[in-house]
């Protein structure tokens, strides 16, 4: 509930609009420090996507030649990798919610709703020519 007292403005869009207003935005301040620390170069992503995760709050996908990080997935400040050779799985669809990227890795399955659709297509697009799945 607190979230939504904090985020109320932007959960009533998607919710009732089916839009995120971030989801083409920038990345935060934070959420570039956090990529820098990681080790991820922003310049050279080959895939950015913002959404939100469900019962969570904002998530990023960033998409390097090697990984996929994920920060925002499991609490507000955790960042999971996963390697691209893992990534058995990836779609998108949209939904009454926007957005909807799905992932299925070894670790499990991971999914982020509110995504920008250009932003969600092209992550699939470049993960899909991993070697990994078809």
């Amino acid at each position: 509930m607190f979230n939504s007292l904090i985020h109320g403005e932007d959960l009533f869009e998607i919710l009732i609009e089916g839009s995120n207003p971030c989801a083409n935005g920038p990345l935060t301040e934070s959420e570039q420090a956090r990529l820098q620390e990681a080790g991820i170069d922003q310049a050279v992503l080959d895939a950015l996507a913002i959404g939100r995760v469900v019962m969570g709050g904002r998530g990023v996908w960033a998409l390097s030649s090697t990984q996929l990080v994920l920060l925002g997935q499991q609490h507000r400040t955790s960042l999971d990798r996963i390697a691209r050779s893992e990534i058995t799985h990836a779609e998108h669809e949209t939904g009454r919610y926007g957005e909807t990227v799905r992932l299925q890795t070894a670790q499990g399955q991971w999914a982020m709703y509110g995504v920008d659709a250009s932003r969600a297509a092209h992550l699939v697009q470049q993960l899909s020519r991993s070697a990994a799945f078809t």
